[in-house]
């Protein structure tokens, strides 16, 4: 776990305030006893997720695609080509949208913008370091990569048992 003291209280507020804003339907389903706290969701975003991850193309349609996301630092940050198709939508229009999901067991997800990260930021550097660990080489060594941070206006954290995730 990277996130520090700071980190989960800015993830929690970030949780609760998305709850607040949630819509009749959503917040009948993520009730207050399903909703995940920043903890739970910290413990279990450990490693490497599966996520579809939406951008926008110019006629402002969303398109989605799986990649690996990695929580770090309370942040989604997930690897792409820098000449792929989702890198050229973030660099004319950042509004993404990040979802992981297991059947019904959890669902987490974000919609904000993304940023792409500089190799030197912080959070590149613990993607790279934590992609090296787990895939045996590093990104930057593929080629040219984007890095991307998804910053979260909002995100929702559901399981209909969170307990499993303290």
């Amino acid at each position: 776990m990277l996130e520090t003291p700071e980190e989960l209280r800015e993830l929690q507020a970030l949780l609760d305030r998305s709850h607040g804003r949630g819509g009749a339907h959503l917040v009948s389903i993520v009730t207050d006893e399903r909703r995940l706290t920043a903890q739970q969701v910290v413990n279990y975003l450990q490693g490497v997720k599966h996520v579809a991850f939406a951008t926008v193309n110019s006629q402002g349609e969303p398109l989605a695609a799986p990649l690996d996301g990695w929580f770090i630092h309370g942040q989604w940050v997930v690897g792409t080509d820098a000449n792929a198709v989702r890198a050229r939508h973030i660099r004319r229009n950042p509004s993404v949208s990040l979802v992981h999901v297991v059947g019904d067991d959890i669902g987490i997800w974000a919609h904000g913008r993304a940023r792409v990260l500089a190799r030197e930021d912080v959070l590149a550097e613990d993607y790279d370091r934590l992609a090296t660990a787990a895939y045996g080489s590093s990104p930057y060594g593929l080629g040219e990569i984007a890095v991307i941070a998804v910053e979260a206006r909002v995100m929702f954290a559901y399981a209909p048992d969170p307990s499993k995730y303290s």
